[in-house]
């Protein structure tokens, strides 16, 4: 057995609780090196001691829990147990039978090889892990409604000019070609207001809103006043009535919160400009010396000043939020949309180059107004250390989109199913599954290429999104892409919205909303059921994951190489009988057949 690949900690994915009555205790080996895992478990402090002897050399009782293999990323395979604990407290260790037969006791101390002669041989008690306590406040949890959530992501300014009144003095005639972030086309909140009928009609039912305060560009990620709503996008009144209008129709709704970093124009930082080091917000930003711009002007790169940014360009300030006065300023932005405007949550820019410290404060004002309230971070890789219940509730899953594009891309080096769900385990093993269920998922959107443009076409775009929607977590339809829009990458992905689509576009559109429909109506199998993926060694481009929970079976899959697969692969993969006939949710017409090129389907099995 491969000792050295074995790793457990007592702490994140790998040894949590889940309701605050039972533990999930996971372990890592080396991919098809061990046979058999059990989890010997028991409460730290209940013993049997021989009579007359008051000395811990006694008996701990401790039991067998057997683990099972839950997944594999092709070098590690994932080993899981679960135990209700009856003190809300749990120690223990592994034993590990490996395939060549050997046999060892994994705990804090390391590894143990173990009688081979008793399954049951006597554990040492101060080889084991310890998990001291399960506080109530130390549990992930998350508001109920985000499981049930289908996003639709909203570019203001390229969605819908509802008030021409308030449009820019250069605003720009609606169109479909290729656009820059230097135009401006008028959408604004009142176009918003209009098309819930439209939102509605695809079945999505949260709004992600980016950036809608005061700032001189069209992308609004440079702000000048986060306590005033651009006027080219309308009036708080216009807020507050686009807020009533989505929950009269059962729609959440989440502003985007840029708290790295301001803009150009936001008071504080030209008052900076302005006075140098006697400005009383100089703490307020990442400031290393005065002048500010030692070469005497201001080049558009960071690198040739004496203050900090976002990348490189010297129009996008880093603000101090570990100075008292700047944290509080942001603190109270976020509580008044919350508060004051009845907003449901905070998509958070560039989230992971903000201090922990910051975070937990934000959570906890945010809470305090609504404890429903959904925070999510954008962290494009790994994101467990915001993901402990004291920051964000979900972050935005860029791991599960570029997996699905690693798989889609038409490239020489595209995975094949097998390796794709690899990817998926390693994923999906790196986070408690409580967290998993609250993420944010996506495939394209206001700082992606779009899928149609990135694979190549509309079939491979549907095999995307019935992908990206059987996996656990919240999907996110980024505005447009139901009716196939195209575009390149940022700035070119932020084209103005298609309100004229012609036939086949409409044909997409049908197409998305029979898929959210599916993944509404059956929410819970999708949130809390198990999953199980399925790939074929003759068929690289196939990949399946049959969903089951509340008393059904539903079966996800779809083919990205142009041949088809006959019905007989497809159907022993998914263990349906020859005999048995299915129906394509997504199109309502019997599947029975081959699954051809680039196409995709869901039944219930």
């Amino acid at each position: 057995m491969n000792g050295a690949s074995l790793y457990h900690r007592s702490l994140d994915s790998f040894c949590y609780s889940p309701d605050g009555e039972s533990m999930v205790v996971r372990l890592q080996a080396a991919a098809d090196d061990v046979a058999s895992v059990d989890l010997w478990v028991g409460d730290p402090y209940e013993w049997s001691h021989k009579p007359g002897i008051d000395s811990p050399q006694g008996t701990w009782h401790c039991h067998r829990v057997p683990a099972q293999k839950i997944g594999s990323d092709g070098l590690r395979d994932f080993w899981e147990a679960r135990w209700k604990t009856p003190y809300r407290r749990a120690r223990y260790f592994f034993r590990i039978t490996g395939l060549d037969g050997s046999r060892l006791d994994y705990g804090e101390k390391g590894l143990v090889p173990c009688n081979p002669d008793s399954a049951d041989s006597r554990p040492d008690f101060w080889n084991t892990f310890l998990f001291p306590y399960i506080h109530e406040t130390d549990i992930f949890r998350v508001p109920e409604w985000v499981a049930r959530t289908v996003w639709y992501e909203i570019f203001p300014d390229r969605f819908c000019n509802g008030d021409s009144s308030n449009d820019p003095a250069d605003v720009q005639p609606w169109g479909r070609l290729p656009k820059s972030n230097s135009e401006f086309y008028g959408g604004d909140l009142k176009g918003i207001i209009q098309k819930l009928d439209h939102i509605e009609s695809l079945g999505c039912n949260g709004i992600y809103l980016t950036p809608i305060f005061a700032s001189p560009t069209a992308h609004k990620y440079d702000t000048a006043d986060y306590l005033r709503i651009d006027p080219s996008f309308g009036t708080e009144g216009d807020l507050r009535e686009l807020v009533q209008a989505c929950k009269a129709r059962g729609i959440r709704i989440i502003l985007d919160a840029v708290f790295n970093h301001a803009g150009r124009e936001f008071g504080p930082w030209e008052d900076v400009i302005e006075k140098g080091p006697d400005s009383r917000y100089r703490d307020w930003f990442h400031i290393r010396d005065f002048p500010l711009f030692p070469l005497g002007k201001d080049t558009g790169d960071s690198r040739d000043t004496n203050f900090e940014t976002f990348g490189f360009t010297t129009r996008m300030p880093k603000l101090n939020t570990s100075n008292p006065d700047m944290r509080e300023y942001l603190l109270e932005v976020a509580v008044r949309y919350v508060r004051d405007f009845g907003i449901d949550g905070w998509r958070l820019d560039v989230a992971n180059e903000v201090d922990h410290a910051f975070w937990r404060e934000f959570r906890r004002r945010v809470k305090a107004v609504n404890p429903d309230a959904y925070i999510v971070g954008e962290v494009w890789l790994d994101a467990m250390p915001w993901l402990r219940g004291d920051q964000y509730d979900g972050v935005m899953n860029y791991p599960f989109e570029l997996a699905i594009s690693d798989f889609l891309c038409p490239s020489p080096n595209a995975l094949i199913g097998r390796d794709f769900l690899h990817r998926i385990d390693a994923i999906s093993f790196s986070y408690p599954d409580t967290v998993m269920k609250s993420m944010f998922n996506l495939v394209d959107s206001h700082d992606t290429d779009r899928i149609i443009t990135r694979f190549g076409g509309r079939d491979p775009a549907k095999c995307a999104l019935v992908l990206l929607f059987a996996l656990p977590g919240s999907p996110c339809i980024y505005y447009g892409t139901e009716y196939a829009l195209e575009g390149g990458r940022d700035p070119d992905c932020r084209r103005c919205m298609v309100w004229d689509p012609d036939p086949a576009e409409r044909e997409f559109a049908d197409f998305v909303t029979a898929l959210v429909r599916v993944r509404r109506t059956y929410w819970k199998t999708f949130a809390e059921g198990t999953r199980r993926g399925i790939s074929l060694a003759d068929f690289p481009g196939f990949v399946a994951f049959i969903l089951e929970g509340e008393g059904r079976r539903i079966a996800l899959m779809v083919n990205r190489d142009p041949a088809p697969i006959p019905a007989q692969s497809w159907k022993t993969a998914l263990e349906v009988k020859d005999s048995v006939k299915v129906q394509n949710l997504l199109s309502g017409k019997r599947f029975d057949d081959a699954l051809g090129g680039r196409d995709s389907a869901v039944f219930m099995l």
